[in-house]
């Protein structure tokens, strides 16, 4: 049995992530692969998931770097069920995934070094995906703490592709049809010899 890939889609709140990662979940199984589709953070995973979402929708206080350690220990608290996933011959698409927090992070004052350090270890993802352009205003969550601030979200883009620059991460801009996102998104696993 091959080993699965581990597929990760990046991008500011309000690209469609979710809509892609799906759409590439169901691509992938019909292309016969076995497929896992997963979101970070794991909320329902005990004790960091519940505490993810109560600073990021209902306003809990906490320090930035104290959040990001939090969302560091939940990709590692999940990495043992992942790592499985993988070594069973499962593709894993995640929305969402260490970049993620290093992005955010640094919207919240952190520098990369220590973003960097914290997250040091994880597994690393077979390829990137990384969504950009102009957010779609009908997804905006009220009362997320990343999306409401139209300023934050535009500093939050810029950072995400200034990482995606640094760490190789595949662009595909967000503003075509559902499907015309979703077939940039084959090409590029594509050209990156991923399927």
């Amino acid at each position: 049995m091959s080993k699965g890939k581990f597929v990760v889609i990046y991008g500011a709140n309000n690209l469609g992530k979710s809509v892609q990662a799906d759409l590439l979940t169901e691509g992938l199984a019909k292309k016969g692969l076995k497929v896992k589709r997963i979101k970070y953070p794991i909320y329902d995973l005990k004790p960091t998931g519940p505490q993810i979402n109560r600073v990021l929708r209902k306003g809990e206080e906490i320090s930035e770097l104290d959040f990001q350690k939090l969302y560091v220990q939940n990709r590692v608290d999940f990495e043992p069920k992942l790592k499985s996933f993988l070594e069973k011959g499962y593709w894993v698409v995640a929305e969402d995934y260490k970049g993620t927090g290093i992005a955010w992070g640094m919207v919240g004052g952190l520098a990369l070094a220590t973003l960097e350090k914290i997250n040091k270890g994880l597994l690393e993802e077979d390829l990137a995906i990384l969504l950009y352009g102009k957010r779609f205003e009908e997804g905006i969550e009220k009362g997320h703490r990343n999306e409401v601030d139209d300023k934050i979200w535009k500093t939050a883009q810029k950072t995400h592709l200034e990482l995606g620059k640094k760490y190789g991460w595949k662009k595909v801009k967000a503003n075509g049809t559902k499907k015309e996102v979703h077939e940039s998104i084959l090409k590029a696993l594509k050209k990156a010899k991923i399927i």
